[in-house]
């Protein structure tokens, strides 16, 4: 595409599904589209599947592998059916899944 700015394949959700790393001074922002639905269920079991994905098993392995990359790496998420304002990070859970954490909790702290 532009210096700084790839495409990687996200299928599952829906076909051609894809997800933009945007990549500057160090940093990486993702942009995921519809890699997590249901916040609340997904990040904590990302192999929880919902009928809107057209290929489950290939949307969970999608949602599996970024979000542990989001975590591993401290990439900055930007998506829909995110908390308010849509962007933030991903952690990992000492229990077991993951965590978000939206930039709208960070900032008032």
């Amino acid at each position: 595409m532009l210096p700084g700015i790839r495409a990687e394949a996200a299928f599952g959700h829906t076909p051609g599904h894809t997800m933009y790393f945007i990549e500057s001074k160090g940093k990486t922002l993702v942009l995921w589209g519809d890699i997590v639905h249901v916040a609340a269920v997904q990040f904590e079991n990302p192999s929880v599947a919902i009928s809107f994905d057209s290929d489950t098993v290939e949307a969970v392995k999608s949602r599996q592998h970024i979000l542990a990359d989001a975590a591993k790496n401290g990439w900055l998420i930007g998506g829909v059916h995110l908390s308010f304002p849509g962007f933030g990070y991903v952690k990992a859970n000492d229990d077991k899944g993951f965590m978000f954490m939206p930039l709208a909790d960070l900032a008032s702290k």
